[in-house]
């Protein structure tokens, strides 16, 4: 018989052990709780950017549950950030098998091939997003050109413009691919299609026009040109291009004619008028018989108020010895832009040569602070003032422009010239002759 003491312990011992082995087995964490550790640390470290230890929970997750898409979608994302991108493509593909309705996981594997330029996997990546944003079928149009693919390209650019109307965008592909492929005829008959099913758009006439124009169809495009103002007769920008239009063949009064409906007109753009009258001005410079038109000329106040065009005006007045013009011009373009020294030097020019003596001294004095080392400034500045009878002023000024003279110029031939006449008419000879010696001197060299 055994001792009810051994039994005893016996039992004792038998009830620590399951109460230490139920113990342990109720500490152990299942595997989805080990799962959600290792996700959410995975995205925290991802978050902060320990892309390799992110790599490393979100393994851990795969290990435990490999049918989660969401794991080898994050495991995608971060080999590409990673530049893995076998890796990335890898995980990807597995996401979407496991979810294949899930957009933002097709989306990054299209983002992948578009990274590496793999454009044949894109167009095949890319179909699945088309629904849900128009951007995707512009990209479509855009891969297959980039592969060569020209009639589906064309195919997708006309299911767009069914869809969504046409975009100069668009327009600027489709002639593009023409052009690579050689297809003027069917460029043609698209354009020429498309006017005919709405002439009521401007735009059709001026697309048509431009396309004739680029393929030398030089009448064909004058034909089209006129059809367009009979059509719409109101419309200013077809005298745009019958313009020059009527230039080429001759007809100058129907030039001359359309040419002052573009310039005078608050409706078009300033860069359009601003082409025809260049356009125009240059015809002036061969056949100056025409010179009369532009000195009537006025252009609207919307022309273009950019340095440019006020510079150009300025110039051609100047051509013109219309000289009150030509500052009008100038004194715009400084009032846009103020530093520009090619205006601020004929400006300053002009206010002498029209007498403006005061205009011109005030005004060099105002630049000289801003430019200090502009010989021309000092030179109009000094012979303002000494037509003002101030010579002794304007030698305070021209002694300190004196310090910027680096080379010989004519420039500095004119500056000494002009210091040798200020201190001869406040009856300093000696100084006088210095300079006078030195123009001599700098004509031995």
């Amino acid at each position: 018989m055994i001792p009810k003491l051994v039994i005893l312990c016996f039992w004792c011992c038998s009830t620590i052990l399951a109460q230490q082995n139920n113990h342990t087995l109720a500490s152990q964490p299942s595997d989805e709780e080990q799962f959600q550790h290792h996700f959410y640390e995975g995205l925290k470290q991802k978050g902060i950017e320990n892309y390799d230890k992110a790599i490393i929970s979100f393994t851990q997750c795969a290990s435990l549950f490999s049918d989660r898409a969401v794991v080898f979608y994050e495991l995608g994302d971060l080999y590409f950030k990673t530049k893995s991108y076998l890796r990335s493509e890898e995980n990807l593909q597995k996401a979407i098998v496991l979810d294949s309705s899930n957009f933002w996981y097709k989306e990054k594997l299209y983002h992948l091939y578009i990274d590496r330029q793999f454009y044949d996997q894109a167009i095949e990546a890319v179909k699945p997003l088309l629904y849900k944003n128009k951007d995707y079928e512009e990209d479509l149009v855009n891969l297959y050109v980039d592969t060569g693919r020209f009639e589906d390209a064309l195919k997708q650019i006309h299911v767009l413009d069914d869809r969504y109307g046409y975009t100069p965008k668009r327009d600027q592909t489709r002639v593009e691919i023409y052009k690579q492929t050689n297809n003027r005829k069917a460029h043609l008959e698209f354009l020429e299609d498309r006017l005919k099913r709405a002439p009521e758009n401007p735009k059709h006439f001026l697309n048509l026009i431009y396309a004739l124009s680029q393929y030398n169809l030089k009448q064909k495009a004058f034909k089209t040109a006129e059809s367009f103002l009979a059509k719409h007769p109101k419309s200013h920008i077809a005298h745009v291009g019958l313009y020059k239009f009527y230039l080429d063949a001759g007809q100058y009064e129907k030039a001359i004619a359309s040419l002052k409906v573009v310039t005078s007109s608050n409706i078009l753009e300033p860069h359009l008028k601003l082409k025809v009258l260049r356009d125009f001005m240059q015809f002036v410079k061969e056949n100056p018989e025409f010179e009369y038109i532009l000195l009537d000329l006025q252009p609207a106040d919307s022309l273009d108020r950019s340095n440019r065009s006020n510079m150009e005006w300025a110039q051609y007045y100047q051509q013109q010895n219309n000289v009150l013009k030509a500052i009008e011009y100038l004194e715009k373009a400084l009032s846009e832009f103020p530093d520009n020294l090619e205006a601020i030097s004929s400006l300053a020019t002009l206010y002498l040569d029209n007498e403006q003596y005061l205009n011109a001294a005030n005004f060099t004095t105002s630049k000289l602070e801003l430019y200090p080392t502009q010989l021309e400034l000092y030179v109009v500045y000094g012979k303002s003032m000494m037509a003002q009878n101030k010579g002794a002023e304007a030698l305070v000024i021209l002694e300190m422009g004196l310090d910027f003279i680096f080379e010989d110029s004519d420039i500095v031939f004119q500056y000494y010239a002009l210091m040798a006449d200020l201190y001869r008419s406040i009856n300093n000879i000696e100084k006088s002759k210095a300079f006078t010696n030195k123009i001599k001197a700098l004509q031995r060299e």
